[in-house]
C-alpha cells in the first residue's frame, strides 16, 4: 500500500484554509513576496493545535503571520507552512479587577478594531496603538508602538501554543520586555521555536470615552497627514537608533525621500516609509534598504537596523 500524502492526512484531521503554494504577495501590506508551500488559516484553536502538532511532527519549517504589515517576504517565497491566525475569533471580553478592567483579546484582532473598542467603552491605555496596521498578536509579537512603552506597558498574561501543541499561558512576570522587543522562554520572533500567540491580555484603566474618541481621531488625522497611509508598505522600515535622531530624520536630513530602487520607494511624507510605488519586488526594497544604511552609515556611522522582519528563501 502507498504511503498517505501528509498533506491528505492532515486535511482529514483539520478544518481550516489549507492550500499549496499561495502566493504571499496577498498577505502583507507590502504585496511583495513568492509562494508558500503550504498556507493554512485553522478556523478554531483546537484547528491550530492540530495543525502545529502535525507540521512539527513532519519536520516542516512553521512561518505563523498575522495581517502581514511587518513582514517582508523574499520573493522566492517561503519553505515549508504559513499559517495566518485571520480565521480565528476575534471577540474581546471584559471583566473587572479592582481599578482595572482587563480584555482578552484574540491575537488575530485587528490592533485599530480594539483601540476603537477601547475608546468607545471608556478604557485608557491604548492611545500608543492609534494607527498601529496588522493584528494584536503580531504587535505583540514585536511590542509595536508610537511611543518607547508599547504593547509591553500594559500586557498582563499571554495564552500562546507551543511547537508541540500545547496552549499554555505566560504571565507577564515571565516577559522579557523592550524596545520593538518580546522574548518568551528567550525566543523572540525571529528564532525558530517561538510560541504561538493566541490569546492576549491587557490591563486597561478607566477614562472618558468622549475625550479618548476625540484624541484617537485627531491622532489619526495626523498619521494621514505625515504618513503614506494609502500606500503599501510595512510601516517604518528601520527602527529609531538609541539615543539619537530618529531614522526618519537621519535619512530624511541626507535628502532621500522620494529614492527609489525598481519599483520600491522611500515615501516623500515620511522617510521612515519604504513604500510598494507599484511592481515593486521585495528585492527592490532590500536594494532600496541597503542603499539607505549605506549612506547613512557613510554620513553619520551610524548602523540602522531593520524594523521589519524578513523571512523566506534566499536562493
Amino acid at each position: 500500500m502507498a504511503a498517505l500524502d501528509p498533506i491528505a492526512a492532515l486535511s482529514a484531521l483539520y478544518q481550516g484554509v489549507l492550500k499549496k503554494g499561495e502566493p504571499m504577495a496577498g498577505h502583507t501590506t507590502f504585496r511583495t513576496g513568492g509562494p508558500c508551500d503550504l498556507y493554512l488559516e485553522p478556523e478554531s484553536l483546537d484547528d491550530l493545535r492540530i495543525a502545529v502538532a502535525f507540521l512539527t511532527q513532519q519536520g516542516m519549517p512553521l512561518t505563523v503571520v498575522g495581517g502581514g504589515s511587518n513582514l517582508l517576504v523574499r520573493d522566492k517565497g517561503i519553505e515549508g507552512a504559513v499559517i495566518s491566525l485571520a480565521g480565528l475569533d476575534t471577540q474581546v471580553t471584559e471583566t473587572r479587577e479592582g481599578e482595572s478592567t482587563i480584555l482578552t483579546v484574540p491575537a488575530g484582532a485587528k490592533t485599530q478594531h480594539l483601540c476603537r473598542y477601547a475608546a468607545m467603552n471608556g478604557l485608557e491605555g491604548l492611545t500608543f496603538a492609534t494607527g498601529i496596521p496588522g493584528t494584536v498578536g503580531g504587535a505583540l509579537a514585536m511590542n509595536a508602538s508610537t511611543d518607547p512603552k508599547g504593547f509591553g506597558a500594559i500586557v498582563d498574561a499571554l495564552t500562546v501554543v507551543d511547537i508541540s501543541g500545547k496552549i499554555r499561558t505566560v504571565p507577564r512576570s515571565a516577559l522579557e520586555i523592550g524596545y520593538r522587543h518580546l522574548a518568551i522562554d528567550g525566543k523572540t520572533r525571529h528564532d525558530d521555536g517561538f510560541p504561538i500567540i493566541v490569546e492576549v491580555k491587557l490591563r486597561l484603566t478607566s477614562g472618558d470615552s468622549d475625550a479618548l474618541v476625540a484624541q484617537r481621531e485627531a491622532l489619526l488625522t495626523r498619521r494621514k497627514a505625515s504618513q503614506p497611509v494609502g500606500q503599501a508598505s510595512a510601516g517604518c522600515f528601520f527602527k529609531n537608533p538609541e539615543g539619537g535622531p530618529s531614522a526618519g530624520k537621519l535619512i530624511d536630513d541626507l535628502g532621500l525621500k522620494g529614492e527609489a530602487v525598481g519599483g520600491a520607494k522611500v515615501s516623500e511624507l515620511h522617510a521612515n516609509y519604504l513604500v510598494n510605488a507599484g511592481g515593486a519586488t521585495t528585492a527592490d526594497i532590500l536594494a532600496l534598504a541597503a542603499r539607505i544604511k549605506e549612506k547613512v552609515q557613510q554620513a553619520h556611522g551610524i548602523t540602522l537596523e531593520e524594523e521589519v522582519t524578513l523571512v523566506g528563501r534566499e536562493t
